[in-house]
């Protein structure tokens, strides 16, 4: 394996450096698993003759209950206050409904409020799922599918939790087409399948494991149609 890039490994220790708010090993530090590091690893590594991040678009599907929710809220603040923050930064967690945004925001605000020097950078707004770091002039905001608008947004970092079940890609694509202005633009996916082989997810999830597009990563966990599902092993 090769060895990590220093942007990555700063991007690992701070994640490893927040508080997990809730659930399996609350009130200690995050613990990223190998297949999340890999993932930051193929997403982060990678940079073009400039020094820039190649990897524009990525996309993690895996199961249910494998901390999907919290691994967005703590990659939102890696680019709100984290290593990869930027002066005067957009970054947004995009949910379907406002139910499951609420839920991201809440891990990240929760994560923030375990950190009394975290706390110290960052002003959270409940009210409008909105935090802002005064040192940088960036903000995170969760927004969802129900929202009155998208528009006019300039995005520099998305992630879109559960894209599986969104009903259309005008949230996506909304946030994909408001990218081009930034220098570094990052949109992650990270959800369960589609059932639809149709579906934004489903072409994606396909168009990245074709591995044509130096740009995309595109990490897939799942159990071969062949196999047996219930199979322990």
């Amino acid at each position: 394996m090769k060895k990590d890039t220093e942007r990555v490994k700063k991007i690992i220790a701070f994640i490893e450096n927040l508080i997990v708010p809730s659930g399996v090993g609350q009130g200690k530090p995050i613990k990223l698993r190998k297949f999340q590091k890999d993932f930051l690893r193929d997403i982060y590594g990678p940079i073009d003759a400039r020094g820039k991040r190649i990897v524009r678009r990525a996309i993690l599907s895996l199961g249910r209950k494998n901390g999907k929710s919290l691994l967005t809220a703590a990659l939102a603040l890696t680019h709100l206050v984290g290593p990869e923050a930027i002066r005067n930064g957009e970054n947004y967690s995009l949910a379907n409904d406002r139910e499951q945004a609420s839920l991201i925001f809440k891990y990240a605000a929760q994560i923030v409020r375990a950190d009394p020097e975290l706390e110290s950078y960052i002003k959270i707004v409940d009210s409008t799922k909105t935090m802002v770091c005064y040192s940088n002039g960036s903000i995170y905001k969760a927004l969802s599918a129900e929202a009155s608008t998208k528009y006019g947004l300039n995005p520099g970092w998305a992630c879109f939790d559960e894209l599986a079940q969104a009903k259309n890609r005008e949230l996506y694509d909304s946030i994909d087409t408001a990218m081009a202005a930034r220098d570094e633009p990052l949109f992650i996916v990270i959800s369960t399948q589609a059932k639809d082989p149709q579906h934004i997810l489903s072409q994606l999830i396909d168009d990245g494991l074709r591995g044509n597009d130096p740009t995309t990563v595109c990490h897939l966990y799942e159990i071969p149609e062949k196999l047996d599902v219930f199979d322990p092993k």
